[in-house]
């Protein structure tokens, strides 16, 4: 029997030419693959983020390349803005391809436009949803979805030194950027100071990119996350992600993530609770539908967060990989409100048992100031309890 979630897929696009757009090109080369036995017809992919590395999609395919030299960010960010404001070329080749306006047109999981060259989106990121991810915002939200998190303080940057010395556990103190210049990820906005030395590059760095931060104990434990997907009748929690963090101060680099992990009963419990807390609060005040992450640290006092991501994760993805099932196509049916055939619990039910039954993980080592001179391994063994 297949999978639940091809029927759905099925229903919204068997016998419709397709626009997908964003991203690197060599992302869409197994979603097309997807789409077309699904039944799509003709396919365009509209790739704003460069060519990409591996295979690409065999299907009419348009590149737009970002500027060389941009930081992580600002790159995703200029593609982004690439199909809220089109160049005309891109427009050209559109309607080219689609003079009736008649194919569907799907974004990625980061995608803010409502329509691409005067086609609407299948689904996208609403603003309201968008400005959640300000890391600033995130304390006040876990209070009101009734989340236990650390100490913190959010003040202008200015004052930051002064709060920090309040609230350091002795470990020194986090400081993550407010939004002023668009959502920040991947650690790209966030400082460890435990120092002068450190405190100055923090007050530099992000004074670039901020007018406030947000500052809290550093937390020393496990970084990992837990996703939640918001659906009509409910909210669908998925299994808990481990999050590879390199520390070099003051920052704390992003390498990857993996599911061989198992937290505690309690703590797991915690945080899938934690998350269908903040999966119902982000339905109730913002009409949210689809994917989000709560990214924290399990400590030796149990699961805090740190930052909400009202979007796909990358541990979404990594979770979909695993058990062959397209988060990010199926993303899109939920946003868009598409009846999936099963309720939010049957949903959560099937995703976490299988998830818990392949496992898998991805990593990557991007660019630190004292890069490895070769390759490190090692060996994982996995023990009775199911831990590694």
């Amino acid at each position: 029997m297949e999978p639940w979630w091809l029927a759905p897929l099925r229903s919204v696009f068997a016998g419709h030419d397709a626009i997908v757009a964003g991203a690197v090109a060599a992302a869409w080369t197994q979603p097309v693959d997807l789409l077309r036995s699904l039944g799509v017809g003709q396919i365009l992919v509209v790739a704003t983020e460069g060519r990409g590395a591996g295979p690409l999609p065999d299907t009419d395919t348009y590149v737009l390349d970002p500027p060389d030299g941009l930081p992580m960010m600002e790159r995703l960010r200029w593609a982004t803005q690439a199909l809220v404001d089109p160049p005309d070329d891109l427009v050209a080749r559109v309607d080219e391809f689609d003079p009736s306006h008649a194919a569907i047109v799907v974004g990625t999981f980061l995608n803010e436009a409502p329509t691409l060259a005067g086609r609407r989106f299948f689904a996208h990121r609403r603003p309201e949803w968008v400005a959640l991810e300000d890391k600033v915002l995130a304390d006040e939200l876990w209070d009101r979805a009734g989340v236990r998190r650390a100490p913190s303080a959010v003040v202008p940057l200015t004052d930051a030194a002064a709060v920090a010395h309040d609230l350091d556990q002795g470990s020194g103190t986090v400081w993550a950027a407010d939004a002023r210049n668009g959502f920040h990820g991947g650690g790209s906005g966030t400082r460890w100071v435990v120092d002068d030395t450190s405190m100055k590059v923090a007050i530099d760095e992000l004074g670039a990119i901020a007018d406030q931060v947000r500052v809290m104990p550093f937390l020393d434990g496990v970084p990992c996350s837990v996703h939640g997907l918001v659906l009509p009748d409910g909210v669908a929690v998925l299994r808990p992600v481990e999050m590879v963090v390199f520390r070099q101060r003051p920052r704390l680099v992003y390498g990857g993530l993996a599911t061989y992990w198992d937290p505690s009963h309690a703590v797991r419990t915690e945080m899938r609770a934690a998350a269908c807390r903040v999966g119902e609060h982000l339905r109730d005040v913002v009409d949210f539908r689809g994917a989000f992450t709560v990214d924290g640290v399990v400590t030796g006092e149990g699961f805090r967060p740190t930052e909400l991501n009202p979007r796909v994760g990358a541990g979404l993805v990594n979770i979909g990989r695993a058990i062959d099932c397209p988060m990010t196509l199926l993303n899109e049916l939920i946003v868009a409100n598409v009846d999936l055939g099963v309720t939010a619990g049957e949903v959560e039910t099937d995703l976490v048992d299988r998830a818990d039954r392949s496992r898998g993980g991805g990593t990557w080592m991007p660019s630190l100031d004292s890069p490895l001179d070769a390759p490190v391994s090692c060996e994982l063994t996995q023990r009775g309890d199911g831990s590694w």
